[in-house]
């Protein structure tokens, strides 16, 4: 027999509901919407040539109908990349959710596929200390890299690998690294702190071509999604108001059109002029400078 939930219960299930949906938006990037992400045609070796160009497709993208294309070209150490500025100064710590996926049209040599480099502080000096990576090609347990399909990647659980410790390997989680470094951000160098990109690996890479889409990065429990579009895509639903401030933090004012904002201040302000609070702390401005630019890391497999 069916148990019936009080009423009380239900009402409080329902708002718990609605308020896990409202920490959670979907950001269309497209050419002149970028959002915060910033598009490095960069080199670890000769000079690039590889390319980022958003695109419709292939096939039938999981978010949305196009996604970002990596091509890497005849040098391997070409490395073409999209950055996310506005995680800046955000622990590892309170990352709760990180995936996307991938398309692979062309592999070059090693059964490679769009990967995700973190940019690290691990002192609080400002400066990069570390670059962590999460490359399909050695999530075992997740699958194999496969051409021509959607595959989608759970890199908050997966297995990442250090710069300073020479991997890969030793592979590692992003809870095992926190362990040892309870203290380390995200830092932004060359336009971001959080990278998408192909290639910086020598001929495994040659000619590799392959596409990234539906990226999700969440922060204690609040949730964004990339959706990656070319220039035509149609631009998202209308958005809002925010109604807490916690969905202003994090880049989630950029997700309201319904108003919108040019920065967190603004959106903690609105929520806190219409709760009838007044202004307060919380309203200062969330976007992030550019880190240093310098000579990036190898991924020689």
């Amino acid at each position: 027999m069916k148990r019936r939930v009080p009423a009380v219960l239900a009402a409080v299930a329902a708002a718990l509901v609605a308020a896990a949906a409202a920490f959670a938006a979907t950001v269309v990037v497209a050419p002149g919407q970028l959002d915060g992400w910033a598009v490095n045609n960069d080199t670890c070796g000769a000079a690039t040539t590889g390319a980022v160009d958003f695109v419709a497709g292939p096939a039938t993208p999981p978010a949305g109908t196009g996604s970002v294309r990596f091509t890497v070209g005849a040098n391997g150490d070409s490395y073409p990349t999209v950055r996310q500025s506005d995680y800046n100064g955000v622990r590892l710590a309170s990352l709760t959710s990180f995936d996307y996926s991938t398309y692979v049209s062309h592999a070059g040599s090693g059964s490679q596929a769009p990967y995700i480099d973190l940019y690290v502080d691990n002192n609080g000096d400002g400066v990069r200390d570390d670059i962590l990576t999460f490359e399909p090609v050695y999530q075992t347990s997740q699958g194999t890299v496969a051409l021509n399909t959607w595959q989608h990647w759970d890199a908050e659980n997966g297995l990442w690998w250090s710069d300073t410790l020479g991997g890969p390997p030793p592979l590692f989680t992003l809870s095992s690294y926190v362990a040892s470094h309870p203290t380390a951000t995200i830092i932004n160098v060359g336009g971001g702190g959080v990278i998408l990109g192909a290639g910086c690996g020598g001929t495994a890479w040659t000619n590799f071509v392959g596409n990234a889409d539906k990226l999700t990065i969440g922060v204690n429990g609040s949730n964004t999604t990339y959706d990656f579009e070319p220039a035509s895509a149609t631009p998202p639903p209308t958005t809002g108001p925010p109604t807490g401030k916690d969905q202003c933090k994090n880049g989630g004012w950029k997700s309201f059109t319904n108003p919108s904002f040019k920065n967190q201040g603004q959106c903690v302000a609105f929520v806190n002029h219409h709760n009838g609070k007044g202004k307060d702390d919380d309203q200062g401005d969330d976007d992030h400078g550019h880190g240093h630019s310098g000579k990036e890391h190898g991924k020689k497999h």
